[in-house]
C-alpha cells in the first residue's frame, strides 16, 4: 500500500468527478459516471497487484453519440510502493498537475485518443481536477480522515505522501464517511469558503527518498532497462529513444521540439499509395511503448497474441514486444523484446526542470 494523504474538494461551479481511491490508484470519470465502471474500480481497490491497464480497461469509452460531450477521466497508478514514482493516464478534459522539486507541472489529454499515457518521477504531490482549472501547486490537506479505501464525487483530489498525524484528525462528516459510494461533497459544510474538503489517509511502507526534480517530459521519462526496439519492413531494426514517424514522406511537426526530442522521420516504400505520407508515430511512454494511427486514410492493423483489429483513425494504443502493425503494401512494423545491448537514457541524458 502507498503512503500518503488523499484529499477531496468541491468547487462551485466546476465540473465532478465520480472518485474511486484504491490502494494503488487514484481513478476520476466524469460524473455522472457509469455505475458499472464504478463497481468494477472499486472491487480493485484492495488489489496491489493491479495494472495500469485493467484499470483502463475498466473505464468506458468515449461516447458516439452525435453532440454528447466526453469530460474524460484520469487514473493515476504507483507501480510499487515507492511513492515518488507515478504512471497517468489522462483523456478529455481531465488533467493531472504533478508537483516536484522543480515546481509544477500539467499533464493533460493533447486530444490523443482514446487517452494519453506517461510515467512521471521524484514526485511530490499530485492533484487531479479539470483543464479549466488553474495550475497551481498542492493545497494543505485539511479535514476529515477517511478509509484508504473509498469512492466519493469531488471537482478536485489532491495526493500528498505525507501521511496524516494522528492529532490531526476532526470527527468524520456526512461528506467523509463514505466507504462506498456517496453523493457531492456538500460546500455548504465547509466554515466561510468556496471547498469543501475530505482527506483519505493511506498507509503502508515509507517511501524511499529520490533527490532531484521529476521527469516530467513523458517523451523522455524511460524506466531503468533498455528501450524498446522494433523492426520496420524487412531489415530495419531501430531503437525507441524518441519518437518515430513512419509513413511515405513523414513531415516533422511544426511546431519546434529540442534536439533530444526530435522525432526521427522514417519513409516506406508504397507502390499502390495505401500508406499515408505521415501514417504512424511510435512513442515511449514510461516502460511502454505506445502506437498512434495518424489518422492515415487506409488505417492500421494490429496483430497480436489474442487476436486482430484495425486501429481507429487517431487511435493511441500499448504495443508489446510479439505485436506487428500492417500500415499496408506489405509494411510491417513488428516489436521485438528489448535487448540489454540497447543504448539507454541515465539520467543525464533526461532534461532537467
Amino acid at each position: 500500500m502507498v503512503v500518503g494523504t488523499v484529499t477531496s474538494a468541491t468547487r462551485v461551479g466546476a465540473g465532478e468527478w465520480e472518485v474511486v481511491v484504491g490502494d494503488r490508484f487514484i481513478a476520476v470519470l466524469a460524473a455522472p459516471a457509469d455505475d458499472r465502471a464504478i463497481a468494477e474500480l472499486a472491487g480493485l481497490t484492495g488489489d496491489a497487484t493491479v495494472g495500469i491497464e485493467r484499470l483502463v480497461q475498466e473505464i468506458p469509452g468515449a461516447p458516439d453519440a452525435a453532440g454528447e460531450v466526453d469530460r474524460g477521466f484520469a487514473v493515476v497508478w504507483w507501480p510499487t510502493a515507492d511513492a515518488s514514482s507515478v504512471t497517468a493516464v489522462v483523456r478529455g478534459e481531465a488533467v493531472v498537475d504533478v508537483d516536484s522539486p522543480g515546481g509544477s507541472r500539467r499533464f493533460d489529454g493533447r486530444g490523443i485518443r482514446p487517452w494519453h499515457l506517461a510515467e512521471f518521477r521524484d514526485v511530490s504531490g499530485v492533484r487531479i481536477t479539470e483543464a479549466a482549472a488553474p495550475l497551481r501547486p498542492r493545497g494543505t490537506a485539511i479535514g476529515a480522515r477517511a478509509p484508504g479505501r473509498a469512492t466519493l464525487r469531488a471537482t478536485d483530489v489532491e495526493w500528498t505522501p505525507e501521511a496524516r498525524p494522528s492529532g490531526a484528525d476532526v470527527p468524520l462528516g456526512a461528506s467523509s464517511d463514505r466507504a462506498a459510494r456517496g453523493g457531492p461533497l456538500d460546500a455548504t459544510n465547509a466554515p466561510e469558503t468556496e471547498t469543501a474538503t475530505d482527506a483519505i489517509a493511506i498507509t503502508g511502507e515509507e517511501p524511499e527518498t529520490v533527490e532531484g526534480p521529476a521527469d516530467l517530459d513523458p517523451i523522455s521519462a524511460f524506466a531503468p532497462g533498455p528501450p524498446p526496439r522494433v523492426r520496420i519492413g524487412a531489415d530495419d531494426v531501430r531503437t525507441v529513444t524518441r519518437p518515430i514517424l513512419v509513413g511515405r514522406r513523414p513531415l516533422a511537426p511544426r511546431a519546434p521540439a529540442a534536439a533530444s526530442a526530435a522525432p526521427e522521420l522514417v519513409p516506406v516504400r508504397s507502390p499502390t499509395g495505401v500508406v499515408s505520407g505521415t501514417h504512424l508515430e511510435l512513442r515511449v511512454e514510461g516502460e511502454r511503448l505506445v502506437a498512434t494511427d495518424l489518422r492515415s486514410t487506409n488505417g492500421t492493423v494490429l496483430r497480436t497474441a489474442t487476436g486482430v483489429r484495425r486501429m481507429r483513425a487517431g487511435e493511441s494504443i500499448v504495443v508489446v514486444p510479439g505485436s506487428t502493425l500492417d500500415l499496408g503494401d506489405d509494411t510491417i512494423i513488428e516489436v521485438l523484446p528489448a535487448s540489454d545491448e540497447a543504448p539507454r537514457p541515465t539520467r543525464t541524458d533526461r532534461p532537467r526542470t
